[in-house]
């Protein structure tokens, strides 16, 4: 069966994961329990600028930009048996790619990076998808009026995400039309990633490199996604700690570089709980095959 998704160690068959069984079953995400809490604010495109690979642009050129921080707990995942993770990301809205390669240009929002606290999810997003997945401990903490999680490294901490105020809203939007991406960011229609994959014995070089392109319309098409509870936060904090290579040798670039990004203003933070999870299988590389629907 050619459309069995492989990764190594490839010489055992097919590889289980979050988009197939062994045996190639889809996965049901109609039961995956989704937590996210988000900080959005504007923040000067100038910060913001050198994270974009060449070929990406803001669709609004201009003093300033939208960042949304999320910090997220997935549970009762079927391809885990029911376990679950936590996940750090970091979107940047109002982005585009216009393709020469099929004439269209991609609109949405890009992702520079996230950071996830299992193994299984990191691999299997990496090398499939193209997501910019990092280890980090994730540690998650909640009350019916708080909400925080500090991302750390060997005990290093580099990030806290705090929520304060929560309260729950009256009209939660139950099939979660509502996006992360401001209006005033520009359209959004997808997230837009950048896969590299670098050559073996040839520094320097990529075995593969172009963009990857994830349809919020066909995600939402594949699985049902039901919003439990909004709740709105009257203040929401997040801060980088930028330490040095000996307490963060391998993501101490990193960190140094995200805390260079400002919040000017605060526009919206609060937590969504959800019902439901798609399996990211939309995602495709642009100009390239179409997924099968």
């Amino acid at each position: 069966m050619s459309n069995l998704r492989h990764r190594m160690p490839t010489t055992f068959g097919p590889f289980p994961g979050p988009r197939q069984s062994f045996d190639g079953r889809p996965r049901d995400g109609s039961g995956i329990s989704n937590v996210e809490a988000f900080i959005t604010f504007k923040t000067e495109q100038s910060s913001l600028a050198s994270l974009l690979p060449s070929p990406f642009s803001f669709q609004k050129p201009g003093p300033g930009a939208y960042v949304t921080i999320t910090a997220k707990r997935l549970d009762n995942l079927e391809w885990l048996a029911g376990r679950g993770y936590n996940l750090l990301s970091v979107y940047i809205h109002g982005v585009q790619y216009a393709a020469e390669e099929d004439g269209r240009t991609y609109r949405g929002t890009y992702l520079p990076v996230l950071w996830e606290d299992m193994a299984d999810p990191i691999i299997s997003g990496r090398e499939e998808l193209g997501y910019p997945k990092l280890y980090a401990d994730l540690n998650i903490s909640q009350t019916e009026s708080t909400y925080s999680m500090i991302a750390s490294w060997q005990g290093s901490t580099f990030a806290e995400f705090r929520l304060g105020g929560l309260r729950v809203e009256d009209n939660p939007d139950g099939m979660g039309s509502r996006g992360l991406a401001p209006p005033e960011a520009g359209v959004d229609e997808g997230i837009l990633l950048w896969r590299y994959i670098p050559s073996t014995g040839r520094p320097g070089k990529a075995d593969v490199e172009y963009p990857v392109f994830v349809p919020h319309a066909e995600e939402a098409r594949k699985q049902l996604v039901r919003v439990i509870r909004r709740l709105a936060a009257g203040n929401g904090d997040f801060k980088w700690y930028p330490l040095d290579w000996h307490a963060l040798p391998t993501l101490h670039h990193i960190i140094a570089r995200l805390e260079q990004i400002r919040m000017v203003d605060l526009v919206a933070c609060g937590l969504v709980e959800k019902l439901g999870g798609g399996d990211l299988s939309s995602a495709r590389k642009v100009g390239g095959e179409q997924p099968s629907l």
